[in-house]
This record gives C-alpha cells, sequence and structure tokens, in this order.
C-alpha cells in the first residue's frame, strides 16, 4: 500500500520500499551500473550516507561547490564533469531544492543517470512540481528526525521498469 500510493502521489509508476534511506541510495546506484572507477557527482552539503553509497560500491565521490541554494552550482558541476562521469546526485538538503531545470540540462547533455535524494525534502516542490520526480530515480527516507517518519525505512521511486527491476533486485 505505501509503495503503491506514494508512487501515486508522485505520479511516478514504481516505488519500491527499502529499510533505509542509506539502503535505499546503494540499491539506487547499484541499479544504475555504478562501480569502480565510476564518478558521482554531488554536492559537498550532504549526509555520509550520500558518500558511503558511493564509496561502498567502489566508486569515486566527486564533490561539486553549492551555491545559494545550498543546492549544486550548475556552473561549478559543468565544470567538474570528464569521462569517469557516470552518474549526479542531488540532495535536496533541507527541503530545498537547486536549480533543477540546468542541473538536469546539463545532466543529460553529458548522459548523466541522476539521482535525487529526497530525505530531507518530502513534501518539497520545484516550480510546483514535486521533488523526487525530476531524476531517473529518486530516494526518500522516513527516519525518526525527517518529515515524514516511520522511526526507520526508505523508499525509491522511479518510471523506468528497467531501473526499478534492478532495484527490486539489489535491494
Amino acid at each position: 500500500t505505501l509503495e503503491r500510493e506514494f508512487a501515486a502521489r508522485l505520479g511516478r509508476r514504481y516505488a519500491l520500499a527499502t529499510a533505509s534511506g542509506t539502503a535505499a541510495l546503494t540499491c539506487a546506484f547499484t541499479a544504475l551500473g555504478v562501480g569502480t572507477g565510476d564518478e558521482v557527482l554531488l554536492p559537498g552539503y550532504l549526509w555520509v550516507s550520500c558518500l558511503s553509497a558511493i564509496v561502498r560500491l567502489g566508486a569515486i565521490p566527486r564533490l561539486v561547490d553549492i551555491d545559494d541554494t545550498f543546492c549544486m552550482s550548475p556552473e561549478d558541476l559543468a565544470s567538474k564533469v570528464g569521462p569517469r562521469s557516470k552518474a549526479m546526485l542531488i540532495v535536496h538538503m533541507s527541503g530545498a531544492p537547486g536549480r533543477l531545470d540546468e542541473l538536469m540540462s546539463i545532466a543529460r547533455k553529458a548522459g548523466l543517470k541522476v539521482v535525487e535524494d529526497c530525505a530531507q525534502a518530502n513534501g518539497s516542490s520545484y516550480k510546483g512540481k514535486p521533488v523526487g520526480t525530476f531524476g531517473d530515480l529518486a530516494i526518500f527516507s522516513f527516519q525518526f528526525n525527517k518529515n515524514m517518519s516511520s522511526g526507520e525505512g526508505g523508499l525509491i521511486v522511479s518510471d523506468d521498469e528497467h531501473l526499478y527491476k534492478r532495484c527490486f533486485a539489489a535491494h
């Protein structure tokens, strides 16, 4: 019921409950095929789980400066995309989405897969569109101090059946 209703609320096709937001991040990057030597671009303002999910898979976190939105600076992101860059993690810290139009444009032009970390932004939106609906995958956390809590737990959403099945297998 949680998965079905969460997907419907966001207008996403698939949702998968996980043990935690950290587990959701690991499943998401696993589903995207992130592995040894791949770079994942992410903002310098983050939670440790963002880094640990990347490092756990043997990938390299590449930190991107933040701007006054407290999210990734599109200008710094564009300068840090390189030949080993495989994915990007947009972290909506403290409910604050960044300049998503610009960030997604850079990601698409560079061929990067995008994961949104909405652990602290459940219910936030950007230009009227809910966070968690921009990336290839998005994760949520229901840990005790999040704005929607069940004590612990996480969730992944996507519109891509193949990625959903890979997340399911990884989880």
